[in-house]
């Protein structure tokens, strides 16, 4: 069950240009191109005659031709074009959705598109951050969007899984405060007098302990954001320390598969691009291992017969509390 009137990433903005690229997003088949003035577009992927794959015919002008009977639509999803026939059956049109860039990604209205309003879209805004320097990527996770939202509200498991990087026993031993504000969850865990992880070590230099906030905010469905923070003990002084915000959007390819969109946008040393590598590198591997743990679990929980309930600790709540305001909209949307 997906939330549909709302807001998803569909595609790096820098990935989007002028050929046809499909995207399955919450089950549905979408082709996704830029017009000749450089706007996104979105259609479904299903020629409405005998429902080929737009996405394997080609793109002349701002038409697309299907590339097997030869139909050509235009941006809305309309029919301009039949070959050989010059009548045009009104209903011969493609499902056109709502698409906006912003924030570095672009994003698709899935549900009703009289109720699409970019007002909605999540707040990420330190993805396009004047004085912040942004890297980040996209992975294919062949796991439920919500393994995803649930492993980046309860970042206990960096203790474990990520030793190498940014996890250590402190992560752990803290406890987090969770608060339920509208349909957002906001998760902070702060961490004092601490030996700092490997990466902000390399980052920043790091070698006595650290005060660290980890300020979490989940924006439904499948948004989250990451504010975290490392400072010398007793100190706030960016030149000292290093806070950058890991920006984390999951969008649901079906119920076993997920695009995974994330940065990682920083406030110092914007022009060191060998910083920049070395977090783009050293989060990238801490990603995949996240993907190793998550597909592993994916396919744990999908050979499991038994009906035995999951147990929750109080780690949990964030990502408890993040699957009941997912549920409870999909429940209104179902009304």
């Amino acid at each position: 069950m997906f939330q549909k009137n709302c807001w998803y990433v569909a595609a790096q903005a820098s990935d989007l240009g002028r050929e046809l690229t499909q995207r399955w997003i919450t089950g549905e088949p979408v082709v996704l191109f830029r017009n000749l003035a450089g706007q996104p577009v979105a259609l479904e992927d299903r020629c409405p005659h005998r429902r080929a794959s737009l996405s394997k015919g080609t793109l002349i002008g701002d038409t697309v031709q299907c590339g097997y009977h030869g139909m050509t639509f235009d941006c809305s999803g309309s029919c301009v074009r039949i070959p050989g026939q010059d009548q045009i059956p009104a209903a011969l049109k493609a499902r056109a959705y709502p698409v906006v860039q912003k924030w570095h990604w672009v994003w698709i209205w899935m549900g009703d598109p009289a109720l699409a309003d970019e007002a909605l879209i999540p707040d990420l805004r330190y993805n396009d951050t004047p004085g912040w320097t942004v890297t980040g990527g996209m992975l294919v996770v062949k796991a439920n969007y919500q393994l995803l939202t649930d492993n980046l509200l309860d970042l206990t498991h960096e203790t474990f899984v990520h030793t190498k990087t940014i996890g250590n026993a402190a992560v752990a031993e803290t406890p987090m405060e969770v608060k339920v504000v509208g349909n957002e969850v906001h998760v902070q865990r702060v961490m004092r007098d601490t030996p700092p992880p490997p990466l902000f070590k390399r980052v920043r230099n790091l070698t006595g302990h650290i005060d660290r906030w980890q300020i979490i905010r989940f924006q439904p469905p499948c948004s989250v954001s990451i504010d975290a923070r490392g400072y010398p003990t007793g100190s706030e002084d960016l030149e000292l320390g290093l806070r950058w915000f890991s920006i984390n959007s999951i969008t649901p390819v079906d119920a076993r598969t997920s695009h995974y969109y994330w940065t990682i946008t920083r406030c110092f040393a914007l022009d060191d691009q060998e910083v920049t590598d070395l977090i783009h590198k050293q989060i990238l591997a801490t990603f995949m291992e996240d993907v190793d743990v998550l597909e592993a679990q994916q396919r744990l929980i999908d050979t499991d017969t038994r009906q035995v309930a999951e147990v929750s600790v109080k780690a949990d709540f964030g990502s408890v509390a993040a699957r009941r305001i997912v549920q409870r909209l999909v429940e209104q949307e179902a009304k």
